[in-house]
C-alpha cells in the first residue's frame, strides 16, 4: 500500500475504460441448480403427488436460471428483464423453500438417495454434487443473497428519465437499494444461524468455497457496508448533519468493510475470482478508511487538547493516502479479469475526491503557521469504535408447507417458535441489545443535528 503517512504528491489517478458493466454492488455470480430427477429418485419414499410437487418447483427454479444469465438479454432491454427474471427466479425459490424444509423436520428418512447438484461460482471446482437437503438449503439461500446484490445493483445503476436527458439515481432509488442490501444480508445471515449449525460435519467439509462460513460471512459484510455507504451519502447531501454524525457513520462503514476483508481473506477462492472479489473489498475498505480518517481529523482539529491540531493532520494525510491508493485500487479491479466497466464516482466518494486534497493542503498550512510547537504523532490515532447501526431484520425460513403432514413416515417435529422449522430454535431468542439505531437506518429524512456534549469530547 505504501505508507500512509508519506507526503502530498499529486497523482494522475485517471480511469481507464474497461467493458462489461458498471459495477456499483459487487455480484461474483449466479451459482445454478443442475437437473435432478426427483420424481424417480423418491419413488416409493413419498407420496407421487408430493415427489411430482418437488419435481415442478425446482424445475421453475432451473427454468427461472436459465433465463437470469447474462447472456439471455439483449442489451437495449437488460434493465427491464434484469427486473422480470430476477423476480421471476426469487418467486421460484420461495416458493420451492416450503416444500424443500420437510426433509430436514421430520422426513430425513425420506431423503435417502437424493443428490444436489449446483455449478459454483469462487470455488476451484466448477460444479459440486452433495446428497444433503442442508446443501440445497444454502444453495438457495445463497441464490436468494446474489439475487438481492444484484437487485440493488440495478437501483444504484442511473437511468435516464427520458430520452436525452442525463441518467440519474433518484432518492428514492437510493432508499430502495439500502432496503434490498439488508434483505441480501439476512439471507447470507439466515444461511449461517439457521442452516450451517445443523450441517453434518462431513457435508461442511465438502462444501464449496462459494457457501463456506467465511464466505456467507463476508457478503453479509459487503451488503450492509454497501447500505452504509449510500447511508453516508444521504448524510454528506444533508446541509443539517452534523460533522458528529457523518464521523460516526464513516467509521462504522471502515469497521464493516475490515470484517468484509478478513473474512474472505480466509476463503480459498478460484484463482481469477480471488483477485476480482478481493480487489473490490480492499477498494471500498481504503475508501472506508479515506472518510473516516477525514471526518475523525477535522473533529480533532476542532479540539483544544494537547496536540490535537497535530493529530489532525495526520488523519487528514492519512485520508488523502488511503484516497489515492483506493483510486488505484478502483482501476486494478475495473482491469482485472473478468473487465467489468468503472462506475463514474458518485456518493460520498464525489464529495470526499473533493475536500480531502483541499482540507490536507489547507490544514497543512495552518499548522505550519500556527501550531508548529506541536508534535506530530508517529503512529496514526485510532479511529473511534463505534457498533455497527444498521442491521437487517433476521429472516426467517418460511413454515413447512402442510403437505408434509399427509405423507407415511414423516415425524414433524415440533418447534419451539410458532411457524418456524425446529433447527431454527438453536438461535438466541434473548439476544443482546445491539444498540441505538442509527437515524439514517432506513435512509428516511435526518433528525436535527446532533448536539455535541463535554462527555462526547472527552471520548474524542
Amino acid at each position: 500500500m505504501g505508507c500512509i503517512l508519506s507526503s502530498e504528491k499529486s497523482e494522475d489517478l485517471s480511469p481507464t475504460s474497461a467493458g462489461g458493466d458498471e459495477v456499483y454492488v459487487y455480484v461474483p455470480g449466479f451459482r445454478t441448480p443442475k437437473y435432478v430427477d426427483l420424481k424417480g429418485v423418491l419413488q416409493g419414499s413419498v407420496s407421487a403427488d408430493l415427489a411430482s410437487r418437488l419435481h415442478l418447483l425446482r424445475s421453475q427454479v432451473l427454468i427461472a436460471s436459465a433465463q437470469n444469465t447474462p447472456a439471455s438479454k439483449s442489451k437495449r432491454k437488460k434493465l427491464h428483464q434484469d427486473s422480470a427474471t430476477a423476480a421471476n427466479l426469487e418467486k421460484a425459490l420461495k416458493n420451492y423453500l416450503p416444500v424443500l424444509l420437510g426433509f430436514v423436520t421430520g422426513g430425513e428418512k425420506l431423503s435417502s438417495g437424493l443428490v444436489f447438484e449446483w455449478t459454483n461460482v469462487e470455488d476451484e471446482k466448477k460444479e459440486t454434487a452433495l446428497g444433503s437437503v442442508y446443501y440445497e438449503l444454502l444453495s438457495v439461500l445463497h441464490l436468494l443473497g446474489v439475487l438481492a446484490l444484484h437487485e440493488a445493483n440495478t437501483f444504484l445503476t442511473p437511468r435516464s428519465p427520458q430520452e436525452g436527458f442525463i441518467p440519474k439515481v433518484t432518492e428514492e432509488s437510493k432508499r430502495n437499494a439500502i432496503e434490498i442490501l439488508l434483505k441480501a444480508a439476512s439471507y447470507f445471515e439466515c444461511a449461517i444461524r439457521a442452516v450451517l449449525p445443523s450441517t453434518p460435519e462431513a457435508i461442511k467439509a465438502k462444501l464449496p468455497a462459494d457457501l463456506s462460513e467465511s464466505m456467507l460471512r463476508a457478503m453479509e459484510h459487503q451488503a450492509l457496508g454497501q447500505g452504509v455507504e449510500v447511508q453516508l451519502g444521504f448524510a454528506v447531501d444533508n446541509l443539517k448533519a452534523s460533522l458528529a454524525v457523518k464521523r460516526r457513520l464513516s467509521c462504522e462503514h471502515a469497521k464493516v468493510w475490515e470484517e468484509a476483508n478478513e473474512k474472505i481473506g480466509r476463503v480459498p477462492l478460484a484463482d481469477g475470482w480471488r483477485e476480482k472479489h478481493q480487489l473490490f473489498m480492499r477498494w471500498k475498505l481504503l475508501e472506508a478508511k479515506a472518510g473516516a480518517y477525514c471526518f475523525h481529523g477535522l473533529i480533532l482539529d476542532e479540539g483544544y487538547e494537547e496536540n490535537s491540531h497535530a493529530q489532525a493532520l495526520v488523519c487528514l494525510k492519512a485520508a488523502d493516502n488511503y484516497l489515492k491508493e483506493s483510486q488505484r485500487t478502483r482501476i486494478d479491479f475495473g482491469n482485472s479479469e473478468l473487465l467489468t466497466k468503472l462506475p463514474p464516482v458518485w456518493g460520498h466518494m464525489k464529495y470526499l475526491l473533493e475536500k480531502i486534497p483541499r482540507e490536507t493542503l489547507s490544514k497543512a498550512r495552518i499548522f505550519r503557521e500556527n501550531y508548529r510547537t506541536e508534535k506530530l504523532p508517529r503512529t496514526l490515532p485510532k479511529l473511534p469504535d463505534f457498533p455497527l447501526a444498521l442491521t437487517a431484520d433476521p429472516y426467517d425460513l418460511p413454515p413447512v408447507d402442510l403437505a408434509w403432514e399427509k405423507e407415511s413416515g414423516y415425524e414433524g417435529i415440533p418447534s419451539l417458535t410458532p411457524d418456524v422449522p425446529s433447527f431454527l430454535a438453536k438461535r438466541d431468542l434473548n439476544p443482546k441489545n445491539s444498540g441505538i439505531k442509527s437515524d439514517l437506518r432506513r435512509a428516511r429524512p435526518m433528525s436535527p443535528p446532533l448536539i455535541v456534549t463535554p462527555d462526547m469530547v472527552q471520548a474524542r
